[in-house]
């Protein structure tokens, strides 16, 4: 009966730590997408690294990665719709496809299919919303030039993306922060006493 009782609140303890961890990630994507609107010179900088979050909650777990990606850009419309749209094609879906395959399927895999998808997200993030992905610099005119610019622009941006995670998930692996799960392939959050 007591391993009963056990089992049940270890199960609560696990949807409590899901929302927490859930909460803690979804609170960096929005400061970190949002930090254009509040530091204009210095948010740019920022606001790609809201990948960071949600590709960690990816990695941990798919649909805590989902639910971190869809509660940030929730919240962000409030904050301000265009870095939420920002959020839905771009950074956010690079964090969701990075975190979903890095360690499941492989390097070279990751890096392909995040950068076909952060591909298409800046595509229709420019054809069809209408914000350009590169402001200025590129002109939306020439759509082949713009596509192979946003090609080769995803495949080195992805690229460096990829290694620069792998490289801060293994450190903190070494840290004993995370662990690896070697049968889900699952980044798993050690529990500190």
């Amino acid at each position: 009966m007591k391993l009963f009782r056990d089992t049940k609140r270890t199960g609560k303890m696990n949807k409590m730590r899901f929302i927490s961890i859930g909460g803690v990630l979804t609170t960096l994507t929005v400061s970190m997408q949002s930090a254009p609107v509040f530091l204009p010179a210095i948010g740019l900088l920022l606001s790609p690294l809201s990948t960071l979050p949600i590709a960690i909650a990816a990695l941990s777990n798919i649909s805590l990665g989902l639910a971190v990606f869809f509660a940030s850009a929730l919240i962000l419309v409030l904050v301000n719709v265009q870095e939420a749209v920002i959020l839905l094609f771009t950074t956010g879906l690079l964090g969701i496809v990075l975190g979903t395959f890095l360690y499941r399927k492989g390097l070279f895999v990751s890096i392909f299919y995040s950068s076909i998808i952060l591909s298409i997200g800046m595509i229709l993030l420019t054809y069809i919303v209408g914000i350009s992905a590169f402001g200025d610099f590129i002109s939306v005119d020439s759509i082949p030039l713009t596509l192979v610019s946003y090609t080769l622009f995803s495949l080195v941006y992805v690229s460096i993306w990829t290694i620069c995670l792998r490289k801060f998930i293994n450190y903190l692996i070494r840290i004993n922060v995370l662990s690896l799960n070697s049968s889900t392939k699952a980044i798993e959050f050690i529990h500190f006493k």
